[in-house]
């Protein structure tokens, strides 16, 4: 399983939202850059950058600082967040990002999703399903799409798609755990490989994910608060394998 550390990413600055609410911000870095050259000095596999005002308002607002940390990473590095249509995301991979993540666009242009796995690769495509209460938002968080989150993994499994990032919204950044009850459901009725984010807050809860089968578990709030220490969690999942 992947331990993976999240940079989100709103007006150029490391952020966190709780519980999706660009209302209910918090700054913790100015320079993104340094906070990815921490995580790679920590030993993370693999980072993950969101783009949030991309997410909200469908453009790559923080296209710049995503491609300089692409050119400057030593890890892989997947990308959400205004990632709309197979161009974008040919785009990106192009520049060197290893994965993209559909979002919204999954959900109201599938077909773009399709055309991704169809020219990228299925291994370089990620769906992300964002649930509140079990049903998927869209937007940044702000809109619900009136789709079960089981069902929309269902889905994208039809279409071929091969990974999914599941995100409890109710849970993101509030370190309560993670909800293991919809993780389950979802790895009992799905082949695709499931990352886990929302609510993580101790090796325990990792160690619990791995326990599952899930294949990546994607961490924020607990990092940044000194909840989890990185590199432990790190040697704790490795030395788990």
């Amino acid at each position: 399983m992947d331990v993976i550390p999240a940079i989100d990413l709103r007006g150029g600055k490391c952020v966190r939202l709780h519980q999706g609410d660009y209302a209910r911000e918090t700054v913790f870095d100015d320079d993104p850059l340094s906070v990815l050259r921490r995580f790679e000095a920590a030993g993370a596999t693999r980072v993950n950058i969101v783009d949030l005002d991309g997410a909200l308002g469908g453009t790559r607002t923080n296209a710049g600082v995503v491609s300089e940390m692409t050119a400057a990473a030593t890890i892989p590095v997947q990308v959400s967040g205004g990632i709309r249509d197979v161009r974008t995301a040919a785009a990106l991979i192009e520049d060197g990002v290893a994965r993209v993540v559909f979002g919204t666009t999954a959900v109201e242009a599938p077909e773009e999703v399709q055309a991704a796995i169809t020219d990228l690769g299925t291994e370089c495509v990620v769906v992300g399903i964002d649930a509140r209460d079990g049903v998927v938002s869209t937007r940044g968080w702000t809109a619900s799409s009136g789709i079960r989150a089981l069902d929309m993994v269902r889905n994208m499994a039809d279409l071929g798609v091969s990974r999914i990032q599941y995100t409890d919204i109710n849970r993101d950044a509030t370190m309560t755990h993670p909800n293991f009850a919809a993780a389950a459901e979802i790895l009992n009725n799905t082949t695709c490989r499931i990352l886990i984010a929302g609510g993580i807050s101790s090796i325990d809860d990792l160690l619990k994910l791995k326990e599952l089968g899930v294949d990546g578990a994607v961490l924020g709030q607990a990092i940044y608060t000194g909840a989890i220490d990185l590199a432990g969690a790190v040697s704790a999942i490795q030395a788990h394998s």
